[in-house]
């Protein structure tokens, strides 16, 4: 979900119920092996995503949802003006998409917004640093996703 990896995003930190793969996420700009960590709410009842994006400017997603199913998907950067489309199907059947914007293209961070095929929304982030953008204090054990009226830590 970027232009240059997705999806929406960081694999420094340990992720809280992320999708478990062979390979190691690392952040490897211009190398169809770049990975960056994504999160993503859905909906405003605490569901969120948590798992890796893959490629440069096009790639694959595996993620886990907060309640352990896991989704697997596509991303494409070739969108006007930095933007690009991330698409997923979960195991139990859900499909979502969402619109990215690229906010840097060499550390993986993108900004989206779309909707699941139960019409909820969906808001997602990636990068390299996603979880600094998602705490107050730019602390990454601080991170907060805004997925519910009170916001889930991600330590």
């Amino acid at each position: 979900m970027i232009r240059s990896s997705l999806p929406v995003i960081i694999c420094l930190f340990p992720h809280f119920g992320a999708a478990q793969t062979a390979q190691t996420c690392e952040t490897r700009p211009g190398s169809l092996s770049n990975c960056v960590r994504v999160l993503a709410c859905i909906g405003d009842g605490g569901l969120y995503l948590d798992g890796e994006a893959r490629g440069w400017d096009q790639g694959t997603l595996e993620v886990t949802r907060s309640d352990g199913v896991r989704c697997t998907g596509r991303w494409n950067s070739d969108g006007p003006l930095g933007t690009g489309v991330a698409e997923l199907t979960c195991e139990d059947g859900l499909t979502g998409g969402v619109v990215y914007y690229n906010q840097d293209n060499e550390t993986g961070t993108v900004i989206g917004q779309g909707q699941d095929s139960l019409g909820r929304q969906i808001e997602a982030w990636s990068g390299l640093n996603v979880l600094q953008f998602l705490s107050e204090s730019g602390k990454p054990q601080e991170a907060r996703l805004p997925c519910s009226p009170a916001p889930l830590f991600l330590s």
